[in-house]
């Protein structure tokens, strides 16, 4: 037996190490630092709502956690 075959690993997700308001205000504050457009802001949304089980948020608070880390939101017709 092979010291790899006793380890076993999964695929890192940031939404297990989400945890409270902060987290998900640096969460989002590093992903607009580092992000390449909006594709990989919709990806950071989506680890954000599976580390709250796929809760919703209310506006005000998503309103909120943008403030928190730096971001605005604007709105326009499609």
């Amino acid at each position: 037996m092979t010291p790899s075959s006793l380890l076993e690993t999964r695929e890192f997700d940031a939404a297990n190490y989400i945890e409270t308001l902060a987290d998900v205000a640096a969460y989002l504050k590093l992903a607009a630092t580092e992000g390449e457009g909006p594709e990989e802001l919709a990806s950071t949304l989506g680890v954000i709502l599976r580390s709250k089980g796929g809760q919703r948020l209310s506006l005000e608070a998503f309103v909120g956690l943008l403030h928190e880390a730096g971001l605005e939101m604007h709105v326009s017709p499609v």
